[in-house]
């Protein structure tokens, strides 16, 4: 077995980004998930799904490799640098003070919820700028798969 060539890393950590990001940008999606448990094949929560993102994606730098490195464009991080900062500043406001925190009170806070209409605003802007036709295509694939569209 092979080891990745950089193009199939770079993609497999888009391909998880952009996951991350819908999830973080749908408030409709993560009660699916992290409440209803409504999606058989797929398990969530707020804590686990926060690390993944910052954590799994290393993003502790707030997007400086990832940029350095050409994984993401700047123009594709300054479509998405508004959600990340109020994503993690969130992580330090009074309700995540709380260890004992349940997804439901993270899902009614009204800070929470800006942060992802945030996030939301992130997400389209983010669908006006890729490329990346299959990129394109897994962005409205999970918009299809997960969100009731009225």
């Amino acid at each position: 077995m092979s080891n990745p060539s950089p193009a199939e890393l770079r993609q497999r950590w888009r391909w998880r980004w952009i996951g991350s990001l819908f999830e973080f940008s749908h408030l409709e999606y993560q009660k699916g998930l992290w409440i209803d448990q409504k999606y058989p094949n797929e398990v969530g929560w707020f804590n686990e799904d926060m690390h993944q993102y910052f954590d799994d994606l290393n993003l502790d730098d707030h997007y400086e490799f990832q940029i350095k490195k050409g994984i993401i464009s700047m123009d594709e991080f300054e479509a998405i640098k508004e959600f990340h900062f109020a994503f993690d500043h969130y992580l330090d406001s009074e309700i995540m003070k709380n260890p004992d925190i349940r997804d439901e009170e993270i899902l009614n806070d009204e800070e929470w919820q800006s942060v992802v209409a945030k996030g939301l605003a992130c997400w389209n802007r983010l669908k006006n700028i890729i490329t990346d036709k299959n990129e394109l295509e897994h962005m409205v694939g999970l918009e299809k798969n997960y969100l009731t569209i009225e």
